[in-house]
């Protein structure tokens, strides 16, 4: 059982009645952000809180706290919870925000390069993060049973638009890409744009030009910059990361610290 903020009052949950996508999940109708703890402390919280409102905004959903209200109860969370490295997760919907956090059990193996399968999905909101998550989780559940760490979804076209929980980004030649719309504006991803030294060009790339990519990388909240070796059979830079995604993964450490409070 995970123990979880309602409104500020404890109450106890089953983990699946708090993951979005599940069946037994009731909340379709509304918002939720994922992030990190280091050593007990949000990463980029004040980011991810600020998406939070901006997409409450968007769907005429009122939320019932303040941002600083809703950081309070966060700290509650994470500082009654017995693991210093922790993924939490904020939901809001209406008249309700639920705050609790999970061990984040980070495999460290994955810094030296992920499998990936692409999978054909586009999500219809995918501006805003809501928990109207079924199809990503299917997805993510069909990579993870081939043994893969993430689906790459495909437009009907077959162009790369997204992870099911993170964003893409590429190098071809010595240039970084990410795409520009049509994805979720990641906190990481936002991050790397705003912090780079290398700059990011907006593109598009077709999963039959793979081979075309010298490096491939992931973002999300809770593992950081993710290096891709392989996209379904195909191998990318000989399934090592390369130079830039492994620069960027130092410098993303550094943005991160910065961002605590």
């Amino acid at each position: 059982m995970i123990q979880a903020l309602v409104n500020g009052i404890w109450k106890s949950f089953d983990e699946k009645d708090l993951q979005p996508g599940t069946n037994s999940f009731k909340m379709n109708s509304g918002l939720y952000e994922t992030f990190r703890t280091k050593n007990f402390k949000p990463v980029l919280l004040k980011q991810h809180l600020d998406r939070l409102f901006q997409s409450a905004e968007k769907i005429n959903l009122k939320i019932m706290y303040s941002k600083t209200e809703i950081e309070k109860m966060i700290k509650i969370v994470i500082n009654n919870f017995h693991e210093k490295n922790q993924r939490a997760r904020v939901i809001v919907f209406k008249d309700i925000l639920v705050v609790y956090t999970t061990a984040l059990d980070l495999d460290i193996q994955i810094y030296d390069g992920v499998d990936t399968l692409t999978v054909s999905y586009e999500r219809n909101t995918p501006d805003i993060k809501t928990t109207d998550y079924k199809g990503c989780l299917d997805a993510y559940k069909k990579a993870n049973k081939k043994s893969c760490f993430e689906a790459i979804l495909l437009d009907r076209n077959n162009y790369i638009l997204e992870g099911s929980r993170s964003n893409v980004f590429w190098v071809i030649s010595n240039s970084l890409f990410t795409r520009k719309d049509n994805v979720l504006p990641g906190i990481t991803r936002k991050t790397i744009i705003e912090h780079s030294p290398i700059p990011i060009h907006y593109g598009k790339l077709k999963i039959f030009d793979i081979n075309r990519v010298d490096e491939l990388f992931l973002t999300n909240s809770g593992s950081g910059i993710i290096p891709v070796r392989k996209v379904d059979s195909m191998i990318i830079n000989n399934s090592s990361p390369g130079p830039i995604t492994f620069k960027l993964l130092e410098l993303f450490n550094l943005w991160s610290k910065k961002s605590f409070k």
